[in-house]
């Protein structure tokens, strides 16, 4: 396995990424409307949702850090494994409670696979590629995620909710077996690009354009998860179909992962502050429109327009964060990093729930987009001044 090259190691972890990210897919639109039938309020769905990213946001930090010490294959490969686990309590929760739980393991199986899979695509980048590499993998990441939804749709509206569960456990073991094979094992040399030790935590949280790209994930997370979320519930007043919901949610996220790879190659290229900007702002603008339309078509539209701004963003993000890794310790800036994002999913469908219970269900979206929106005049703040650095 020493002689894979690191174009080889990067075309066998997407496309174990991939996989399970698709598994990941299919139920994730399907959550939201399983805690209603399981007799769940609005701020209950919130806090269901939440508890994935609580675990996400606890875990993510200390698994990134580990992931430096001992390698990353350990870790994709055990976080695979106890994906197949939950999907099986995911059938087994009859209760709103139990299902918060499941949730909450399901949060913390997936940081041992997301986050240390995109530590490994950065340590391995070549100068110069760290965009392309970020952004070949997170379309991997986003294609499954695009395909999923429309998946799960389509197989809980011909077989049910719990054929869609089994179908994400299956798919993770199929991945755990390609990882096991063909995923070179955690020789510490072919793993880190540093021989420094990661930055302590305080370090990391006190590094100015570190906080800059810890509140992008933040409010970007924010403002998408009340379309991510809730999207369904309001697919259901406008009387969409399951597969309809699947459709425009997939068409959102497929659309990001086109535009991982060349928007990755222009932010190698070009200031990535500049990208991050004029992303979000697209992004902001579709979320704040969504409860302004009805039916199909224009739902569709204002989620195509977001997937843009969000696949101009992403890529340029991961630049950033790469550089940062180089300097400060891979894992732990991935890990640290996407606990902001999590961060901004806990807040999200916890704030969502309590407007959608008290103002209604259009004000959620009005809330998200406006997050995105100010949460961009903010981020320019901590990265104004930010150079890509060129590679020794």
């Amino acid at each position: 396995m020493k002689g894979i090259s690191p174009a080889g190691i990067l075309i066998s972890l997407s496309a174990a990424v991939g996989v399970v990210m698709t598994g990941l897919g299919i139920i994730w639109p399907l959550v939201p409307v399983y805690a209603v039938h399981l007799g769940a309020g609005g701020l209950q769905v919130g806090i269901i949702i939440a508890s994935f990213n609580l675990a996400r946001t606890l875990f993510n930090p200390l698994a990134g850090r580990l992931s430096d010490r001992w390698g990353r294959k350990p870790f994709i490969a055990a976080g695979l494994l106890l994906y197949a686990l939950v999907s099986v309590l995911y059938v087994m929760a009859n209760r709103v409670e139990a299902l918060m739980l499941v949730r909450f393991l399901h949060g913390f199986t997936s940081v041992l696979v997301g986050p240390v899979a995109m530590a490994l695509a950065a340590d391995i980048a070549p100068p110069h590629r760290l965009g392309r590499y970020m952004g070949t993998l997170n379309m991997a990441v986003m294609l499954g995620l695009g395909v999923g939804p429309m998946l799960g749709g389509i197989i809980r509206d011909f077989f049910g909710m719990a054929a869609a569960f089994y179908a994400m456990g299956g798919l993770a073991l199929l991945t755990f077996a390609g990882v096991a094979a063909f995923l070179p094992g955690s020789d510490r040399s072919a793993t880190s690009v540093s021989p420094k030790p990661p930055a302590t935590f305080k370090n990391l949280l006190s590094h100015r354009v570190f906080q800059g790209i810890f509140l992008l994930r933040f409010f970007v997370a924010a403002g998408q998860g009340s379309v991510y979320t809730f999207l369904p519930l309001l697919a259901l007043g406008l009387k969409l179909t399951s597969t309809q919901v699947g459709i425009i949610l997939g068409v959102n996220i497929f659309l990001i992962a086109l535009l991982q790879r060349v928007c990755g190659d222009l932010a190698d290229r070009i200031n990535p502050v500049h990208m991050i900007i004029g992303g979000t702002l697209i992004s902001g603008l579709a979320v704040i429109g969504m409860p302004f339309v009805d039916g199909f078509n224009p739902v569709l539209l204002l989620n195509i327009l977001m997937g843009i701004g969000n696949g101009i963003t992403m890529p340029a993000g991961f630049v950033i964060t790469g550089q940062l890794g180089k300097e400060l310790g891979m894992g732990s800036v991935m890990g640290v990093t996407d606990a902001g994002w999590s961060l901004g999913m806990i807040a999200s469908p916890i704030l969502s729930g309590i407007i959608m219970d008290t103002l209604g269900l259009g004000s959620i979206f009005l809330t998200g987009g406006i997050l995105i929106i100010a949460g961009t005049g903010i981020i320019a703040l901590f990265l104004k001044g930010y150079r890509t650095k060129s590679p020794a």
